[in-house]
């Protein structure tokens, strides 16, 4: 009797190999596949060439955990929409992941069941936390050039009523501008809400440029530079109130004005030609802000060639509130020799945004955007696919290694006793 169950448990051990090989070797021809139909990592929105040696460098522990991190990179950038389908497909995957598994069994374990759902909803949450709270190895821009300046030109610290008030209190200008650091940024302009109280000098190696976001009739204006502290007016109010703004915006405080996705996409589509006839400077064509995120390629489109008609410029912004350790855009500002005059930067930056449609050229991260093609509920696979396909193989090989590593200890673990 022994004996044959002996030989039985041998007989079935090649099946149960082979079928737990399905997962790891699908994996594998995934990311094959993806350096097949490998994308660029980084980019011009515009379609511009970027400067030859510009590119993406990773802390080596970064590498080494790119499963985890590429992964949480690849959500941090995700438009809101996106974030709903992410959430949709993983609910979908686990449904058909536990159905499929009562098929193969015939047996219903209600006990079970909500064991397996607890954990599985804690891992979700332990990953959406981690990627939010935790302060981990950025993927950073570097080989810019000595002429060139990499800027931020809409950013939060704890002067926000929208950062003081969550988690992310503790979130000061220090704090602000050593993310900046990391992330591979030359300069920052700090640009609290209705308030300059985050234009505090620190430490940190990263120019602190001058800046507010001015809440507006249905509108959100950040102003660059110049006399902010006294910005005051009836600027809520109605469109003739906005219009104030603009004008003031150069008049008055002798700043920059620039519009923030999403309200000028959601409130003023029609008439942006009047926001520029009304002192407009600039628009924003890259929020990496998950609300923001959802301006489509044909509309961005719009508004950069409406910017190209009308001499004004278009920039990329992190827009950063102090959540997570993904920076998806960069802004490359052309500064003559700056790294000779660093304290003049911030004006340099500034001279060069005046110069209208060329001042700023946008480097932005490749992503699973709001209009690609994979629906939403195919999210979780979309965001798996696109953090692929702009991975070099120092990541790929990283996850190879753990999808193996893995699959032995799983091997190990279940091989049956002597």
């Amino acid at each position: 009797m022994s004996g044959t169950a002996g030989s039985g448990r041998i007989r079935a051990i090649p099946g149960s190999r082979a079928s737990s090989l399905l997962l790891p070797g699908g994996l594998t021809l995934g990311l094959l596949a993806a350096r097949v139909a490998a994308a660029p990592p980084l980019s011009d929105p515009l379609g511009r060439p970027l400067p030859p040696d510009l590119h993406l460098i990773a802390p080596s522990s970064y590498v080494v955990l790119s499963p985890i991190y590429s992964l949480w990179d690849g959500v941090a950038m995700l438009s809101m929409s996106r974030l709903h389908g992410f959430l949709i497909g993983l609910a979908l995957l686990y449904a058909a992941w536990r159905i499929l598994r009562l098929l193969r069994r015939r047996r219903l374990d209600l006990r079970e069941e909500g064991g397996a759902l607890v954990a599985a909803l804690v891992t979700l949450a332990v990953f959406v936390g981690g990627g939010l709270v935790s302060h981990r190895p950025m993927m950073k821009l570097a080989n810019v050039g000595s002429d060139w300046a990499v800027v931020d030109l809409h950013s939060h610290t704890n002067a926000s009523h929208d950062v003081r008030g969550t988690a992310m209190g503790g979130f000061d200008t220090e704090k602000n501008l050593a993310w900046h650091r990391r992330a591979g940024f030359d300069a920052v302009f700090v640009t609290d809400h209705n308030t300059t109280a985050g234009l505090v000098p620190t430490d940190v190696e990263v120019a602190l440029c001058r800046g507010r976001e001015v809440s507006a009739w249905r509108a959100h204006i950040v102003l660059l530079g110049g006399e902010l502290d006294s910005v005051r007016g009836p600027y809520r109010r109605d469109w003739t109130g906005l219009r104030l703004l603009l004008a003031d915006a150069d008049t008055a405080y002798g700043a920059l004005a620039v519009a923030s996705i999403p309200e000028y996409e959601r409130n003023h589509w029609g008439r942006l030609d009047s926001l520029v006839e009304a002192g407009l400077d600039g628009f924003e064509i890259v929020n990496a802000s998950p609300k923001a995120n959802e301006l489509t390629r044909a509309r961005r489109d719009t508004v950069i060639a409406l910017a190209e008609r009308t001499g004004s410029f278009v920039v990329g912004v992190s827009d950063h509130h102090g959540w997570g350790a993904t920076s998806m855009v960069w802004n490359l500002v052309e500064v003559p020799d700056w790294g000779s005059r660093p304290r003049q930067l911030c004006a340099g930056i500034l001279d060069a945004l005046r110069s209208g449609f060329p001042g700023a050229m946008v480097v932005e991260r490749h992503r699973l955007r709001p209009d690609d093609w994979w629906p939403a509920w195919l999210t979780p696979i979309g965001v798996v696919w696109e953090t692929w396909r702009s991975m070099g193989w120092g990541m790929t090989a990283a996850w190879l290694m753990w999808i193996w590593a893995l699959w032995v200890v799983g091997r190990t673990r279940y091989l049956p006793s002597s």
